[in-house]
């Protein structure tokens, strides 16, 4: 969920970002990149005592966003190189055939950005996965990622499940940047072969 919303988010930003002029353009990015620098103590802290304030939103929702928060930076700049390396023209050529925008996004920006939509969405999926300090500040004891499962285990008691689960998840990291390179040495092939 987080890395949905995260790649919606960032495909919209990247954009603005690239494709349009604005006032305060440089202040947006610095924004949008903020929570990259800012340590995850900080950005899960501020998360909490903003939750708590507001507390329209449920212990799922609340991770759910603040996993989107990380993930955003990540996915913003892969998108944004993406679109940076793609012919703004063909996007020009099809509007001047009379194509609305929403048909020049889902026709031909979509397609061309898709090998860097999916590697934004792995990087946002593998940095939510591993994300602890923002759900250990917001999750209640309904609501647990795998991480703070992890972490109350490893407190409370010693369990050889940890190792276990520890093995899957970074087979999981490890298949998945398998697969990421898998995908893009395919793109680059095929797209080597007709040039």
């Amino acid at each position: 969920m987080s890395t949905l919303l995260a790649m919606v988010l960032a495909l919209f930003a990247a954009l603005a970002l690239v494709r349009c002029r604005f006032v305060g353009k440089s202040l947006v990015y610095a924004l949008i990149v903020l929570p990259m620098i800012v340590h995850n103590v900080i950005v899960a802290l501020t998360l909490f005592f903003f939750f708590s304030e507001l507390a329209l939103f449920n212990s799922f929702t609340r991770i759910v966003i603040g996993h989107a928060l990380i993930a955003l930076p990540i996915a913003t700049i892969i998108l944004s190189s993406t679109l940076q390396g793609m012919d703004y023209r063909l996007e020009q050529a099809a509007m001047s055939l009379g194509a609305s925008h929403f048909n020049v996004l889902r026709r031909i920006t979509l397609p061309l950005v898709a090998p860097g939509m999916f590697s934004a969405a792995i990087f946002s999926f593998l940095s939510s996965f591993d994300e602890l300090l923002i759900a250990l500040f917001l999750s209640d004891h309904g609501s647990q990622t795998l991480s703070v499962r992890i972490w109350n285990t490893v407190q409370f008691q010693l369990d050889p499940s940890i190792a276990a689960v520890s093995v899957l998840s970074i087979g999981v990291t490890i298949v998945t940047l398998g697969i990421t390179g898998v995908v893009n040495r395919k793109k680059t092939t095929s797209g080597n072969r007709y040039e």
